[in-house]
């Protein structure tokens, strides 16, 4: 007995070197009934051919073509939709076999649960110590702040939003959310997720959802500036709409008014001293807190790169948030 129909939305831009293997793994999942609707935003790179190629041979797998952001793309495709079930990832995302099974499953298990998703296991082609170490953080409680974007949950959890590289959702109860808000990037799934919860709904994190994501940076340098693209969508959604005003967005804020009180306190004094010993405090706690995931994880490279890999992540999405908060409008698609 076959269950509810599910279309699986993907959404690409220049992503050729990833969009083969996505779509290759999506055709191969043991869910009987279910299409791939495949947006591609205006790729200038060899991503629609290859889309279109893959198609050929398999009539589940629908191109389309929009211009807008990601929010525009996911909702085209949501409009075009007929099936009882949503699922969402992206054209650098890999799944295993059972993905929809296992998400579906999960989603249905409860009329309480609004949404699913599960782990974002960091992969890539070529890979280093430092990103061994960037990954191993992240998944801590202070280098995600417990978000489902990377967080290493070990048990099922009700998250307050999941990210849309990993979604499942009911078809109805987005139509009835009215879909994601076009005006938001990079915080349109953690907005839907605020708004699906205050609607008295449970999103569940699920550790045997779990795909592969093909993680696009290789350097301090390309980690810090995700970083401030991530800051910057969250500080203007969070002036958008002040329930978003949550999360990563608090101790960015909070870093936003400590700084010029300390700047303050410091010409008032003539000393350097309040600055400097905010400063030690936070090496003392980033450098204590490197050590016990080190100690914890066995990797002792963490201890040295952790201190790094911390500051590269909270400094560029502070002065990504403030810069968020001043925009006039959402960044651009790649930011």
């Amino acid at each position: 007995m076959s269950g509810p129909t599910v279309s699986v939305i993907v959404t690409a831009k220049n992503e050729q070197e990833t969009v083969e293997r996505c779509l290759a793994a999506l055709m191969k999942q043991d869910y009987l009934d279910y299409e791939i609707l495949f947006v591609d935003a205006g790729s200038e790179d060899d991503t629609l051919s290859i889309a279109h190629k893959m198609a050929a041979g398999d009539s589940r797998l629908r191109i389309l073509q929009a211009t807008g952001n990601p929010s525009h793309c996911r909702n085209m495709a949501l409009r075009l939709s007929s099936s009882d079930i949503v699922a969402f990832t992206d054209a650098d995302v890999e799944v295993p076999s059972t993905w929809l099974t296992q998400s579906v499953g999960t989603l249905l298990s409860s009329p309480g649960i609004g949404g699913v998703g599960g782990p974002n296991k960091p992969t890539r082609d070529h890979s280093s110590e430092f990103v061994k170490a960037v990954d191993l953080m992240l998944a801590t409680s202070l280098g995600s702040m417990r978000s489902a974007q990377s967080y290493d949950f070990r048990e099922k959890a009700v998250v307050k939003s999941i990210p849309c590289c990993n979604a499942i959702y009911r078809q109805s109860l987005l139509t009835e959310m009215g879909g994601f808000d076009e005006e938001l990037i990079g915080c349109d799934d953690t907005d839907l997720g605020y708004r699906i919860s205050r609607a008295g709904l449970k999103l569940v994190f699920d550790p045997e959802s779990k795909v592969l994501h093909y993680v696009k940076f290789s350097t301090i340098r390309q980690f810090a500036r995700l970083m401030f693209k991530y800051g910057r969508g969250r500080g203007y959604a969070s002036k958008r709409k002040k329930y978003l005003f949550s999360g990563p967005a608090i101790p960015a804020a909070g870093l936003a008014i400590v700084l010029p009180g300390v700047l303050l306190v410091c010409w008032l004094f003539a000393s350097l001293i309040p600055l400097e010993f905010v400063l030690a405090v936070y090496a003392f706690l980033i450098v204590g807190y490197s050590l016990t995931v080190a100690a914890s994880q066995r990797n002792l490279g963490v201890a040295f790169v952790g201190p790094i890999v911390l500051t590269a992540e909270y400094l560029p999405y502070f002065a990504g948030f403030l810069v968020g908060l001043f925009d006039r409008g959402p960044s651009r698609w790649s930011g």
